[in-house]
């Protein structure tokens, strides 16, 4: 995927992006080509494969530079408690509940974990002390379980109540819930 910074480029990329949930609004993720795609968004096939390696690699991108989740508060760069942030990705899953759907209506939810895995590596303050190895697994179970409970959110109808769905994200995070669950066997 392109990162640099040419106008033409990045506004190439937006139009492809915006052209992506265009059609996304009208048929599923699987029945749009390249070519429609390109269509859409009036750019060349040569352009679009300049920037993006797949039609996965659009949605990819608008979930990185438009939807991304980050763990830092608004106070700077801390990630604040495991609590914290839980909450603010409660608040992620309600705020976006509409992109999410989409998401997991066309089978490509999985998308939203490479965004999150990207955005906690990214993030100094996410257990920065540790070893780069520790910290990708980390990571890895983060993004997991963070696309886990987006999809599930959504498939129960985007309903459950704020503070339910943050407790709920918590308590599995930090292993409350299994706890319960190993004195009841």
């Amino acid at each position: 995927m392109y990162c640099g910074s040419n106008k033409t480029a990045r506004l190439s990329q937006q139009l492809l992006s915006e052209a992506m949930f265009r059609l996304l609004a009208e048929k599923p993720f699987s029945s749009i080509s390249v070519s429609e795609l390109c269509r859409e968004a009036e750019v060349s096939r040569q352009t679009f494969y300049s920037l993006f390696e797949s039609k996965e690699n659009v949605v990819t991108y608008t979930l990185m530079e438009h939807y991304c989740y980050t763990p830092e508060t608004e106070e700077g760069n801390t990630c604040g408690t495991l609590r914290q942030m839980c909450v603010n990705y409660g608040e992620y899953v309600r705020e976006n509940a509409a992109l999410l759907r989409v998401l997991v209506d066309n089978d490509i939810i999985y998308l939203l974990y490479d965004g999150l895995y990207d955005s906690l590596m990214n993030c100094g303050c996410f257990l920065g002390g540790l070893t780069p190895e520790v910290r990708a697994y980390a990571a890895d179970f983060m993004a997991g379980g963070f696309t886990s409970i987006a999809r599930t959110y959504i498939r129960a109808g985007a309903g459950t109540d704020a503070a339910l769905l943050d407790d709920l994200i918590y308590s599995l995070f930090n292993g409350s819930l299994f706890l319960e669950w190993g004195r009841s066997c």
